[in-house]
């Protein structure tokens, strides 16, 4: 029996039973007693759709009018069930809010219902235009109950005004655009060449053939022809039996082109296509008229600007895409990654380049926004809608490679527009190729364009590595039809782009280091610090994120190896790898480690590989204590090392043409520097050796003495982790001249205007820093315009662990000889927050202080600069520690000579000095008793006097002797 309710197969045997005869021989049943009957019921399937397809409304005649469109959404089959479908509209020729209201709605259909009724106004727009179309949709049921068919109904709105009284004096011709300004030239049996657009001639235009007839008739009539409004009509191709599609409104508008303009563009037909222009005229005061339709002309099959190889076959042609990295030389695109995409041009194609996925091109190529959401490195994009610094296209509108036109209208904007030209910026089409060129930098193809990073675990040196930027390339061949699926058949390929680049410092990937892509199992490593410990050993942390269900473990009883650490670059290094904490989930957990390596050595620059061992659980089971999971091959991951980077800690603009250079030698720091200085700048200084430094201005500018070099402040600092400081104010780095997280220990040694507030020790270890003006032996370097000096002592520097990289940074002043005073300083801004520490409370205000210093730039940034003739310069101190001096830290030695006076000539201690000392203290001897006899009661009024500072050094506040500077 039929009924109305869908189900699914069913089945029921006939058996046949127990046989009964009235023959004498009875009956019997045969072996085939048994049959089986299946019920299928297609029939019964829910199936929700528009009842129509086409609508036609005609546009009210009055301002506050509306007209309501009906729209049936039926419902057939099977309406025992509950579905839900969401109805919405899209702008195609109509806009919403000015020709009809947009509308989005869900529909319920609840038992039994078999038709809903969708209702859209339409609004008049007192605009005298052609007839426009919207289009409405049909989502699939949320409750996956009905199949949702004919899911597209279109919406075309008749203008009651279009019956205007002009009208053109003949029907319009289509030729090819090649031919425009001599029509004559067009074939009476040949239409249009495919591969270049074609142009709608109308009567009233210069260009048409008889328009010396036409013309006076179109100026009677008050046309004109800039204003006139087109569209165009496409058919498919014919078949091969030669049976043609009927001619369909092209109402899709590309994100560079346009279906109403005068001309089509070549991607909307192929050869064989039939092609058919509407125009409507307009008079002066914008009345539209008449439409006239042109006679179809079919495009050439025989003749093409870019033919397929085989003719009539279309599909996607090998293309070529290119990474290269650009690097410090060139002029426009310094040191970004050029990405460039060659492909072959055949008449009528669209190529599509993105680094995403593409699909849905008839949304993807639509003017809507979504494009450029959703495809941030593509020529998808406007040169005015990319997001990054660089697109594929740019304002140009024509090829610098080409000279000239090389056929005609091909770089006119009022006849193609300004959107095309742009894009077709990119072919060749002499050469029928495309050429998409854009650039990028590192965090762009990281962030927007769906780039990875990872390491292919090979050292080119113990200070330069190498790692691998993958990006994905999506090529799509695009192609009008009319016919075809959104309007549009495309052949898709897919690209993998690698760029294998060098870099020179242990940098830590925001994204993490990922494993092989070869791996079973894949993973991340997230390095988060490095640092060298007390007793110099290497200490790492990082993390992992296990992309599989399971996490990472140490070891497993069931697995013969267990996670460890090695370095090919340092193979008779062992480390101890420890799990620090681990999330309680087997679903990508976050875990935490660290590896110290048992041995320490002077450098730990390499490739270190970490081999974890992964042990995965099934996906339903929960996490819980102990652990219980299956283990597989290690995961590797290579993790590169290096611990100091070589850059320019300060920028040229901020040194004002000075130089600073670390010397050896005293004789070398107070000469004139006319022999240059050398190798004897650039040299390592053991425990004891005195550092003097210069400051003075550039040679070649050949100043003379007109100008002199001040030093006013010295600092002194160690960065923590490995880091180096670099003076770039725009990027929020100071150097050593303000408190920050990434700095060790700070000081600042010298200070001309204010030497209190300098420190004067690291520990118990006195600096012995001083000025050259400050230096009796330093005259001549004093006496040198153009040039100043300090000296300090080098064995503070010896009190941190090994692999501590000091830096110093000095501020000077270069000014003409009229208004330089060397020997007054400026005096610090922030002298303030010293003044107001007690020795009670000094850990707030200092506190306070350094917080003041991270947030905003400290105000001798601010003051550096050509405007205020202050500089600065930061550069490296390197240390020897293969020979350090066993001296007591900030004492004299035993035998009286200072570490810094071991090469000076007064060290040589000869027989007649001593014997003379000898002399000199035995008489000093009998002068101070004499002088206590006659001193004494002088001794006892001496007692209530206030006791002054017997020592050298200057006074200073108690924290500066014990802690890092503060100030600047």
């Amino acid at each position: 029996m039929d009924d109305d309710i869908h189900e699914a197969l069913e089945e029921l045997r006939l058996v046949l039973g127990t046989p009964q005869s009235s023959s004498a021989f009875g009956a019997a049943v045969g072996e085939q007693n048994e049959t089986l009957i299946k019920i299928q019921d297609d029939a019964d399937k829910a199936v929700i759709k528009f009842g129509e397809t086409k609508f036609s409304v005609t546009e009210p005649s009055k301002p506050g009018e509306s007209v309501v469109v009906k729209i049936p959404v039926v419902r057939q089959g099977d309406t025992s069930k509950v579905s839900i479908v969401r109805v919405h509209t899209k702008d195609g020729s109509a806009t919403s809010g000015e020709d009809y209201h947009p509308m989005s709605e869900e529909i319920e259909f609840k038992e039994g219902e078999t038709q809903h009724i969708i209702e859209i106004e339409v609004v008049f727009d007192g605009v005298r235009e052609m007839r426009e179309a919207f289009t409405v949709h049909l989502k699939p049921d949320e409750n996956m109950v009905a199949e949702t068919q004919a899911t597209k109904a279109i919406v075309y709105i008749e203008e009651v005004n279009s019956m205007a009284d002009v009208t053109f004096p003949s029907v319009p011709h289509i030729v090819s655009l090649l031919i425009y300004d001599d029509t004559s030239k067009a074939k009476e049996n040949t239409g249009p060449v495919s591969g270049y657009p074609v142009v709608c001639i109308t009567a009233c235009n210069p260009k048409y053939p008889d328009y010396d007839k036409t013309g006076s008739i179109c100026a009677s009539e008050n046309i004109n022809d800039t204003l006139t409004r087109y569209r165009w009509l496409i058919s498919a191709p014919a078949g091969p039996d030669g049976v043609t599609s009927p001619l369909r409104e092209v109402d899709f508008d590309t994100f560079f082109t346009s279906s109403k303009t005068i001309t089509l563009d070549s991607i909307y037909f192929q050869p064989g296509s039939r092609v058919q222009c509407a125009a409507r005229a307009v008079n002066a005061d914008g009345n539209e008229g008449l439409e006239l339709m042109s006679p179809i002309v079919t495009i050439d099959r025989e003749e093409g600007l870019c033919q397929p190889r085989v003719p009539g076959v279309v599909g996607a042609e090998p293309f070529s895409a290119k990474l290269r990295y650009t690097g410090p030389e060139d002029p426009d695109f310094a040191n970004l990654i050029k990405l460039t995409v060659k492909m072959p041009h055949i008449d009528g194609m669209l190529p599509i380049i993105s680094t995403r996925e593409l699909s849905n091109f008839e949304l993807t190529l639509s003017p809507d926004g979504t494009r450029v959401g959703n495809h941030k490195c593509s020529n998808l994009l406007d040169y005015n809608e990319v997001k990054t610094h660089h697109g594929f296209l740019t304002n140009a509108t024509k090829n610098p490679e080409v000279i000239g036109e090389t056929y005609p209208y091909q770089y006119s904007v009022p006849v193609r527009g300004s959107n095309t030209l742009r894009f077709y910026r990119n072919l060749n089409l002499e050469a029928c190729l495309w050429e998409f060129v854009s650039y990028y930098d590192m965090s762009e193809l990281l962030a927007d364009c769906g780039g990875t990073i990872g390491t292919d675990g090979q050292v080119l040196n113990l200070v330069q590595s190498y790692v691998t930027l993958r990006v994905p390339l999506y090529v799509s061949y695009v192609f009008h039809s009319p016919v075809g699926v959104g309007g549009w058949q495309h052949f898709d390929l897919k690209s993998e782009l690698r760029l294998t680049f060098v870099y020179d410092t242990a940098i830590l990937w925001n994204h993490g280091i990922g494993s092989p892509p070869e791996a079973e199992l894949q993973g991340s490593l997230y390095p988060t610090s490095m640092r060298i410990g007390e007793e110099g050993r290497l200490a790492v942390n990082f993390k992992t994120e296990a992309q599989f269900h399971g996490l990472f473990v140490l070891s497993h009883p069931a697995s013969f190896t267990s996670s460890v650490i090695m370095s090919a670059d340092h193979p008779g290094l062992t480390f101890s790898l420890r799990l620090i904490r681990s999330e309680p989930t087997y679903n990508q957990p976050v875990q935490q480690w660290s590896f110290v390596s048992d041995f320490a050595v002077r450098d730990y620059s390499g490739t270190y590989t970490v081999k974890l061992v992964p042990c995965t659980t099934p996906p339903n089971l929960e996490y819980h204590l102990p652990v219980t999971c299956n283990p597989r091959e290690p995961v590797i991951f290579d993790l590169d090392i290096r611990f100091q980077q070589v850059s320019d800690p300060v920028a040229a603009e901020f040194s004002l043409n000075t130089h600073m250079y670390l010397l050896s030698k005293k004789s070398l720091w107070l000469s004139d520097g006319s022999m240059g200085f050398g190798q004897e700048s650039d040299v390592a200084f053991a425990e004891g050796d005195m550092i003097y430094g210069r400051v003075m201005v550039d040679p070649v500018q050949n100043l003379g003495d007109s100008f002199y070099c001040s030093i006013e402040k010295v600092f002194l600092c160690t960065g923590d982790d490995g880091y180096v400081p670099k003076y770039s104010p725009e990027n929020s780095e100071y150097g050593c001249l303000a408190d920050s997280p990434s700095l060790l220990h700070r000081f600042k040694i010298v200070d001309k205007a204010q030497p209190e507030t300098q420190a004067t020790s690291f520990g118990d270890v006195l600096f012995n820093a001083k000025l050259a003006v400050d230096d009796p032996e330093a005259i001549l370097l004093v006496n040198q315009p153009g040039s100043d000096g300090f000296r300090v002592d080098s064995t503070p520097l010896f009190q941190v662990a090994l692999g501590r990289e000091w830096y110093i940074h000095t501020i000077y002043t270069v000014k003409s000889k009229d208004n330089s005073h060397r020997g007054i300083g400026k005096r610090s801004l922030e002298y303030q927050y010293h003044s107001v520490v007690h020795q009670g409370q000094p850990l707030a205000a200092t506190k306070s202080w350094k917080k003041r210093a991270i947030r905003s730039a400290p105000s001798l940034a601010r003051e550096i600069g050509a405007e205020n003739n202050r500089g600065t310069n930061l550069q490296h101190i390197s240390l020897d520690r293969r020979d350090r001096r066993q001296v007591p830290h900030g004492r004299i030695p035993p035998d009286g000579i200072l570490p810094w006076e071991l090469n000076s000539p007064g060290s040589e201690v000869s027989l007649v000095t001593v014997l003379g000392g000898i002399a000199v203290g035995l008489l000093t001897v009998c002068l101070a008793v004499a002088a206590a006899i006659l001193c004494r009661k002088k001794n006892i009024k001496g007692k209530e006097a206030p006791q002054g500072s017997g020592s050298s050094k200057p006074m200073m506040p108690p924290q500066n002797h014990y802690s890092d500077s503060s100030e600047v």
